[in-house]
């Protein structure tokens, strides 16, 4: 999907073969390992428990609070402080591949495994000194004013009036649909990511 092996390795990405999990650890911003998360292959367990969840082995659950981190903000901590802003996807995969496409002294990638940003999240960033933050979540909507659409708008929205008195906010939004439905703004190609981050809606 893009990532390259080198910064699979570097990550640390592994298999967890009994439960035919993908796992990704996360560590904090002083590179401490604070969790696991599993990203099931087996469609039928995607649907029963979701998609990812926390590695359990030998009765040890290896989870965190989300939204009290970033992931990939160990790598990209000094760069988001050299270039005052930040990427903040959705998930672990996007960061992955930003920094194969960028490399990793231009990553200023970080994740909110999620869809939503915390003030947590945007503190790290803040202290790190990110003057902007530009959200680049998943095209999470079919058509154009659909109610899914009116519901990202929304949340985009939500987070400017948040943290826009605090830090320029900017967003990615894949108005002219050129995105699969559900893709992060990086999945197609480089190409494509850095067209729909030229064109990212820029508050007035």
């Amino acid at each position: 999907e893009g990532i390259s092996k080198e910064i699979n390795i570097e990550a640390q990405i592994g298999y967890y073969p009994s439960e035919d999990q993908i796992t990704i650890p996360h560590f904090d911003i002083d590179n401490r390992l604070i969790g696991i998360r599993g990203r099931f292959l087996s469609s039928d367990k995607a649907e029963l428990y979701g998609k990812y969840r926390p590695l359990y082995i030998n009765k040890q659950l290896y989870n965190h609070p989300l939204a009290m981190n970033l992931y990939n903000i160990n790598n990209s901590k000094d760069n988001i402080a050299k270039y005052h802003a930040a990427i903040i996807f959705e998930s672990e995969k996007s960061c992955l591949m930003y920094r194969s496409y960028f490399g990793n002294d231009s990553d200023i990638s970080v994740a909110c495994c999620g869809s939503s940003v915390s003030n947590r999240q945007v503190d790290i960033l803040e202290n790190l000194g990110a003057k902007e933050i530009v959200i680049a979540f998943d095209r999470q909507f079919q058509e154009i004013g659909d109610e899914e659409f009116i519901r990202l708008k929304n949340k985009l929205i939500g987070i400017y009036q948040k943290y826009g008195n605090r830090l320029r906010v900017t967003s990615i939004f894949d108005k002219n649909c050129i995105l699969p439905y559900k893709a992060s703004p990086i999945d197609v190609s480089k190409e494509i990511f850095e067209k729909l981050l030229n064109e990212r809606i820029v508050p007035k």
